[in-house]
């Protein structure tokens, strides 16, 4: 009876958790990702348990708990390539890409023929840009593995280094000759020849890909601009307007089909494409250009001229800007023991600096260590001019931090004697020369 009663209860407990397996299983298929997750922690642990329950929580966006799950698993079976991928995953999702990047090595060492792995290796090695790391792993997994997504990695990883943007063309020339219906070969070959003005080039890839697809929209972007790069207007609008047919709604769609009308004295059309491409980029100097351009010549003509005005402003750079750069450029010159050119950074940040009286000081001082009194006394001179008659300004306060501070009034107490010292010295050594003459 006992015996029974004991089968009895194995029978019912077997029952409970296949129905709760179901139950789980079901919430997961159903996507009822947080329902899965409070099923499974009703339940005893297992491998199969942790790994759904972590699957949910990644897809809650949960990574952290997530991460914290693969990890059980991982500390439980230190073999579980599973886990080390899951957990990859996590670490990648929540942009902790160097512990993604050891748990994807610690998957391959259990594993090294794991291509799915090692192409996701590889992939962070780009993105990161750790281009020569990735060029090696990827040459390796080429020697057993000729398809167009690991070609395609050794193509990326080659165009990131310097000095190898010809073997990274070689690569996805073979990729486009291996597999024709390979877009993203065609794709990445006109925006190369494209940046690099080799637009017959560019136009050749992209075409021989529309061969046997024309509707490819990344691959029709690079062939239009090619087309429109290199003068051919006409069929650059073709191709521009089947994209816009197509709803692609890209700045450099509409930026190029604009130029396209303007090209080819397409007034109105131009300045409807370029007003929609504004929107993405309103201080674009030369879509500025074009748009004010095909306005002057519609019913736009007071809008031109705004648009004209807008770009020339845009194009000249800002006093700020300049008075950083010339500032900086000192610093340099000084350092790099170029008086000359150091003192000429001066002058030029002046310009841009009007207010900054202080630097006709720091001329006329830079030029004091040079032994040229007579740019000395120049510049000193100039800078006393713009001293107040009526400042009461102490040379040297303590402000309320208790730190001592110097003020203009200590630059211009400084210049006074410096040229009174530069005075004396010129009389001293004129008086020695004349006297020395006179004998």
């Amino acid at each position: 009876m006992k015996q029974l009663f004991i089968f009895l209860l194995l029978c019912t407990c077997n029952v409970v958790i296949a129905q709760n397996a179901k139950h789980i299983q079901e919430a997961m298929n159903n996507y009822d990702y947080e329902t899965a997750i409070t099923l499974i922690d009703k339940e005893k642990p297992t491998t199969e348990l942790l790994f759904q329950k972590g699957k949910a929580l990644k897809s809650l966006s949960r990574n952290t708990e997530a991460l914290d799950v693969f990890r059980q698993i991982i500390a439980n079976d230190t073999l579980n390539q599973r886990g080390f991928i899951e957990a990859a995953e996590c670490c990648k999702q929540m942009a902790k890409y160097q512990d993604a990047l050891k748990y994807y090595q610690k998957a391959i060492d259990i594993n090294p023929d794991n291509k799915y792995v090692r192409i996701q290796y590889i992939s962070l090695l780009c993105n990161l840009q750790q281009y020569e790391e990735a060029f090696g792993e990827s040459s390796l997994l080429a020697e057993t593995d000729s398809s167009a997504v690991v070609l395609y990695l050794q193509a990326q990883s080659l165009e990131g280094r310097t000095g190898f943007l010809d073997a990274a063309l070689g690569c996805y020339h073979v990729i486009q000759d291996k597999y024709p219906g390979d877009y993203l070969a065609a794709a990445k070959l006109g925006q190369i020849y494209n940046a690099m003005q080799f637009y017959e080039y560019a136009i050749e890839a992209t075409e021989k890909y529309r061969e046997t697809d024309t509707t490819n929209i990344v691959v029709n972007r690079q062939n239009a601009q090619a087309y429109c790069l290199s003068g051919d207007y006409p069929t650059a609008i073709k191709r521009y307007e089947y994209l816009v047919g197509q709803r692609d709604s890209s700045f450099q769609t509409y930026y190029y089909l604009g130029v396209s009308y303007y090209a080819t004295e397409k007034y109105y059309e131009a300045h409807d494409m370029l007003e929609i491409a504004r929107k993405y980029d309103p201080e674009n100097v030369n879509l500025l250009y074009y748009l004010g351009r095909a306005c002057a010549k519609t019913s736009w003509k007071k809008q031109g001229i705004e648009y004209l005005e807008t770009a020339i402003d845009l194009s000249l750079p800002k006093d700020s800007a300049m008075t950083r750069l010339y500032k900086g450029l000192r610093d340099c010159c000084r350092l790099g023991q170029e008086p000359v050119k150091a003192i000429q950074a001066l002058k030029e940040q002046y310009k841009y600096d009007k207010a900054n009286h202080k630097l006709l000081y720091d001329i006329g001082i830079d030029y004091l260590f040079m032994k040229d009194n007579k740019n000395a006394t120049r510049y000193l001179e100039a800078f006393l001019k713009t001293r107040s008659q009526d400042t009461k300004e102490k040379a040297i306060e303590v402000n309320e931090k208790g730190e001592v501070e110097v003020n203009m009034e200590y630059y211009y107490r400084s210049a006074t004697e410096t040229l009174e010292k530069i005075k004396q010295k010129t009389q001293k050594e004129n008086f020695f020369k004349n006297g020395a003459s006179s004998q």
